[in-house]
C-alpha cells in the first residue's frame, strides 16, 4: 500500500499538499538557515555597535537534503537572492554531510577558515524528548522534540512521520521521521524546510564527499579544540560552531 501511494505522488507535478505525501521515502528538501549575527556581537563594543548598523541582523543560506530510504546527503543549495555582509567568526556555510542512518555512520566535509576536513564518524546520539506541540512546516504537521548535545547545548526540532526517513538538516537525526524544523538557541540559528520536491533519487545523488584532510570524529574534535585554545576566551565561545 505504501508503494502504491508513493507511486501516485510521483505522477503529480510540483510541490504537493501534505495529505498527498504520506509515507514518503525519497526526494529533496530545501532548508533555509537563518543566523542572528547581531547576537554574536558584544554589547557596548564600539566596533561591534558600528558593525550592527552596517550588517543585516540575519544572515540567510539555503541547503538541499536529498534522501532515499536510510541515506541522506546535505549540501549547499541555491544562493541567497541578496548578497549579505557576514560578521567574522560565524560558522561556515558550506558543510556537506553524507549519512547512512541504518549503519550509524556519516562522512562530513567541513571548511574552516580555508582548511577542508573530511571527517568519518558515527552518528551523534541525542536524547530526544517528544512533546505534544504541533507546528506546520512546508505543508506538514510537525511534532516538537527537545534534545541536548555536548552536555549543555539545547536543540529544538520539529519532525514529520509522513516522511519516513529519520534524518534532518546538518547531522541531526534520531526522531521517528524527517526533521523539517531545527533551532539551536546557543548558535542563534534556525533551519526550516521551505519545500519538498518528489524527485527520483539515484546512488549518484547520494555520493559522499571525497575532498579534504581525512580524519576520524575524535581526531577532528581534538584538532579543533587545540586550534581554538589558541584564541583564548574567544575560541572557547566559538567551539560549538565547529563541533556541532
Amino acid at each position: 500500500m505504501r508503494t502504491f501511494i508513493y507511486f501516485i505522488t510521483l505522477l503529480l507535478p510540483g510541490i504537493l499538499p501534505a495529505q498527498q505525501q504520506q509515507f514518503i521515502t525519497r526526494g529533496k528538501i530545501e532548508y533555509e538557515r537563518k543566523t542572528n549575527q547581531h547576537a554574536f556581537m558584544e554589547e557596548g563594543s564600539v566596533w561591534d555597535e558600528a558593525a550592527k548598523k552596517n550588517m543585516p541582523k540575519f544572515v540567510t543560506y539555503y541547503y538541499d537534503l536529498t534522501f532515499s530510504g536510510h541515506r541522506t546527503l546535505f549540501q549547499t543549495g541555491r544562493d541567497p537572492e541578496v548578497k549579505q555582509m557576514k560578521f567574522w567568526g560565524l560558522f561556515e556555510s558550506d558543510n556537506t554531510i553524507a549519512t547512512q542512518l541504518d549503519s550509524n555512520s556519516s562522512v562530513t566535509q567541513r571548511t574552516i577558515f580555508g582548511d577542508i576536513y573530511l571527517v568519518a564518524d558515527s552518528l551523534r546520539h541525542i536524547d530526544w524528548k517528544i512533546t505534544t506541540e504541533i507546528r506546520k512546516i512546508a505543508g506538514f504537521d510537525c511534532r516538537k522534540a527537545v534534545g541536548r548535545v555536548m552536555d549543555s547545548v539545547v536543540v529544538i526540532a520539529f519532525y514529520t512521520d509522513d516522511i519516513v526517513t529519520p534524518g534532518g538538516p546538518e547531522s541531526f537525526n534520531g526522531l521517528p521521521g524527517m526533521i523539517l524544523g531545527l533551532a539551536i538557541p546557543r548558535l542563534h540559528t534556525t533551519w526550516y524546510a521551505t519545500k519538498l520536491q518528489l524527485v527520483e533519487v539515484t546512488d549518484k545523488d547520494l555520493v559522499a564527499p571525497k575532498k579534504g584532510k581525512k580524519m576520524t570524529g575524535d581526531s577532528y574534535r581534538s584538532e579543533i579544540k587545540k586550534v581554538l585554545k589558541q584564541w583564548g576566551e574567544e575560541g572557547a565561545k566559538r567551539q560549538f560552531q565547529f563541533l556541532l
